[in-house]
């Protein structure tokens, strides 16, 4: 069972998301839709993995709240983005990054990127 943040501010796709993870059998410390309060996450629960949406409210995208994760956790992450164009996923790519998927996406997809991930 891993431990594991929900950086989403659709709330239906939030709740979506929550649910498949827990249907997995891991424990969703937080659900959270910003870049602050994803940082926030970090230092309070120390997730083993993040699911990461890039567009996100407020000042920071999803990509710019790993980076600053990545200042004191090496925590990963999954990214869930309906803007998956090249620049994107260059950007993406320079964090810590196991996975970049468009959305929706499925149950047995993120089960699978979950079981092929190590900590």
């Amino acid at each position: 069972m891993k431990k594991i943040l929900v950086v989403e501010d659709n709330l239906l796709l939030s709740m979506i998301n929550k649910k498949y993870l827990q249907l997995m059998g891991h424990s969703v410390v937080a659900a959270v839709t910003n870049g602050k309060a994803a940082i926030e996450a970090v230092k309070q629960h120390a997730p083993d993995l993040i699911l990461m949406d890039i567009r996100i409210e407020g000042d920071i995208d999803g990509i710019e709240t790993m980076m600053e994760i990545s200042k004191f956790s090496d925590v990963p992450a999954i990214y869930i983005t309906g803007n998956s164009g090249d620049d994107y996923r260059s950007r993406a790519a320079k964090t810590n990054m196991i996975a970049f998927c468009a959305k929706p996406i499925h149950l047995e997809e993120l089960q699978k990127i979950i079981i092929n991930f190590r900590k």
